[in-house]
């Protein structure tokens, strides 16, 4: 992430310098902007979202409708573009390249991206293809006196949204800079009304809130909305790559008032004559601080009673509000709208009511209060205040909490008494549980980790894929550095220690190349150029390694050379390569089955197939793409859908014997088995168990308002679950 603040005056367009790329953020501060111009009354911002470039579509509709809409942004000439995210399909230096090529070299200097969820989760390069050919992912620039900063709630590989605390610090002392001048912001995901989509939104909003910004221009759900959210305009576009066209800003001061005048402008159709171009108003965007708080809450105090949750809320006598509203959100992080608010009733300024727990988890949890004023156009109002409340249930509490430094998606290590944990800032940190505490046996510093880490035990070496394209391999008993290797290419999979006649190794994917590593000294044994990229991790029987490609098929390679032996699609119909990642098995698991056969699983299917030539022998349904990795279980295949549902299967026959629904959603965080039970990590938080032999199933609790993609690991005595937040809280629970 790069950090910067332009001035920029009408006309006079200066193009960006560009910072080195900044993986760890503490202590870096804003670059001053320069002083700001008088507002200039006229000044035309465009702004545009999910125009979802992909040159390998053969049909290219939203191809010809990005160049359509390029073609027509020139023609109008506007001081700046904004674009909100999702330039691509799925995140290609070409895709990338084939967007900005569409606008006139000198053009290019006025347009202003933020990163979407397509440009990082169907892609392992760790943005590299992003910053070189577009630029940086959140910096601010100014037009005149108006300040616009730029914010980026995207996650490699991975297609939910957050801003961790070195991006939130980064834009509290970004928009003092602006203080008393307008202010826009950019971002890709909706930030107010679907309030669980950006996963800590309330901190995101109460920063913006806070520095008197004015409006919050973003894509993602290719539908437009324009609300006003505690005193915030929150615009969301509709998708290009659907309807053509843009939204203007006009600027328009005068002695009564300072707006940014609204339009959406659509453009004629290139794949669809039927559709007329024409323009349309939206509600303007004031500029002017005037009754912007009056929906702000005095109060607003939830408390847990043994009836519900009792929720209080306190409101200026000026307020006059249509209704005012609350919701529990409970553990389904990752999902759509709210849509369980219940009405508080009035007793003069204060409004009051009690929400339901009964289905709500012990551990931490959300409140939300709504204040909507009458009237509106959106779907909930045109103004309204929104408030998050964190609370918690007793019955699911931590021992202890460590903060790391940096974000955590990469699987922790159980090392003997140790726990082992590596950030996208590139600390490595070995803890040591202390009694109800922790402490750190020791720490290390190497490139971004955002995949899974490797290790051989007994020979205390633990490997690291890093985003600065080196394989790390320290010394788990001190975390001194035994080798570091020089891939070419951002290491984005997971790695795999394995044997290989009898000598130890290491299995990476640099972008889309496998390569097999000398575990003793890193040295390449072989490497081998893959038919598109994979996020792994690979899997060695000796004499074969098995691999999901983003080709949309599971490879097989002789394990001494790297050579290919044979491939089997599992991305079946899909023949573009944005279909073939979506529905394949680049991210999939697979796992070593009796009888020589092998388990290799997609986002629509797990299928059990031949080792030695690929002939399926059964196939089930169901989504696994991203899903934990399979095990053997007493001799039956233990595995975990996204969904969360865990089933015992007959590895002959691919029938279940046990099927458990457990928690709504789970993404790349292994599960635990502990003597019968698994413990099931959602990806929002959610943690629950499954009795393997009766089947019974049970929520321990909601452990943070977080994501989670970090495999978590069991103490060494079996007593505690430790586990990573995405957010860097490493925590540990006592099991029952």
């Amino acid at each position: 992430m790069s950090d910067s603040a332009v001035s920029i005056n009408r006309r006079q367009l200066l193009a960006l310098t560009p910072l080195p790329l900044v993986t760890a953020l503490p202590g870096l501060s804003a670059l001053p902007a320069q002083a700001a111009e008088e507002p200039s009354d006229g000044q035309v911002i465009a702004f545009i979202t999910d125009v979802h470039v992909n040159p390998e579509d053969e049909v290219k509709v939203a191809q010809a409708r990005a160049r359509a809409c390029a073609d027509a942004l020139v023609e109008l000439d506007p001081d700046l573009v904004l674009h909100g995210g999702d330039l691509t399909d799925h995140g290609t230096e070409r895709a990338l390249r084939t967007w900005m090529e569409m606008f006139p070299p000198a053009f290019r200097e006025r347009l202003h991206h933020v990163p979407g969820n397509h440009e990082t989760h169907w892609n392992n390069d760790a943005y590299q293809a992003y910053e070189e050919e577009v630029g940086q992912r959140q910096y601010s620039v100014d037009l005149d006196d108006i300040h616009i900063v730029f914010t980026d709630t995207s996650i490699e590989q991975q297609g939910v949204a957050d801003l961790d605390d070195q991006q939130i610090s980064w834009l509290r002392r970004d928009l003092a800079t602006a203080a008393g001048r307008p202010i826009l912001a950019v971002g890709h995901h909706v930030l107010a009304l679907t309030p669980n989509q950006i996963r800590n939104a309330d901190k995101v909003l109460d920063v913006l809130t806070e520095a008197g910004a004015h409006a919050y221009l973003c894509g993602h759900i290719h539908s437009e909305r324009n609300n006003v959210v505690n005193g915030l305009t929150e615009l969301t576009g509709v998708s290009n790559g659907e309807e053509p066209g843009y939204y203007t800003l006009t600027r328009k001061t005068t002695a009564d008032g300072d707006v940014l005048e609204v339009e959406r402008v659509d453009i004629a159709d290139p794949t669809d004559p039927d559709v007329e171009p024409g323009r349309r108003s939206l509600p303007a965007i004031d500029l002017a601080p005037a009754n912007r708080n009056r929906l702000q809450p005095t109060r607003a105090e939830v408390q847990v009673t043994e009836t519900g949750l009792k929720v209080d809320v306190d409101l200026a006598p000026d307020a006059q509000p249509e209704k005012v509203e609350a919701a529990v959100m409970g553990p389904r992080l990752a999902s759509g709208t709210i849509d369980n608010f219940e009405l508080l009733r009035a007793d003069q300024n204060t409004w009051s009511g009690i929400l339901d727990l009964t289905d709500v988890p012990a551990g931490e949890n959300r409140a939300f209060v709504r204040v909507s004023a009458p009237g509106g156009n959106g779907p909930v109002g045109a103004n309204l205040w929104h408030t998050t409340i964190h609370f918690e249930l007793d019955g699911f509490t931590p021992d202890w909490t460590f903060r790391l430094r940096g974000t955590t998606t990469a699987a922790l290590i159980s090392d003997q008494d140790q726990v082992i944990t590596a950030t996208t800032a590139g600390h490595v940190w070995a803890m040591r549980s202390a009694g109800r505490g922790v402490q750190p046996a020791w720490r290390a510093h190497i490139g971004p980790v955002y995949n899974d880490p490797a290790a051989v035990a007994d020979q205390h070496q633990i490997f690291f894929p890093c985003a600065d394209h080196h394989v790390y391999a320290l010394d788990s008993t001190d975390g001194a550095l035994l080798w570091r290797t020089d891939l070419g290419a951002p290491v984005g999979s997971d790695l795999t220690a394995t044997t290989i006649d009898g000598d130890d190794a290491v299995l990476a994917i640099a972008a889309d190349s496998l390569y097999c590593l000398d575990a003793a000294d890193g040295s390449v044994r072989w490497s081998q150029q893959l038919t598109g990229i994979s996020g792994g991790p690979a899997t060695c029987d000796g004499d074969r390694v098995y691999l999901g490609v983003g080709d949309g098929k599971t490879w097989a390679f002789d394990a001494r050379t790297g050579e290919p032996e044979w491939s089997i699609e599992q991305a079946e119909g899909y023949t573009d390569v944005y279909g073939q990642l979506r529905h394949g098995p680049w991210q999939a698991q697979r796992l070593l089955l009796p009888e020589n056969a092998i388990l290799a699983c997609s986002k629509d299917s797990m299928r059990a197939v031949d080792r030695s030539s690929g002939d399926r022998i059964w196939e089930r349904e169901g989504p696994f793409g991203v899903s934990p990795a399979p095990r053997m279980w007493r001799e039956r295949i233990l595995v975990v859908s996204e969904q969360g549902t865990v089933m015992l299967l007959d590895p002959a026959t691919g029938d279940a014997e046990l099927e458990v629904e457990t928690v709504p959603y789970i993404k790349n965080a292994d599960y635990l088995v502990r003597d019968s039970t698994v413990i099931v990590t959602s990806a929002g938080g959610l943690v629950a168990t499954v009795d393997l032999e009766d089947g019974s199933s049970q929520i321990l609790g909601q452990m943070a308002p977080d994501y989670v993609f970090s495999t978590p690991v069991l103490s060494a005595d079996g007593s505690h679950y430790i586990v990573a937040t995405m957010n860097g809280d490493l925590r540990s629970y006592p099991l029952p």
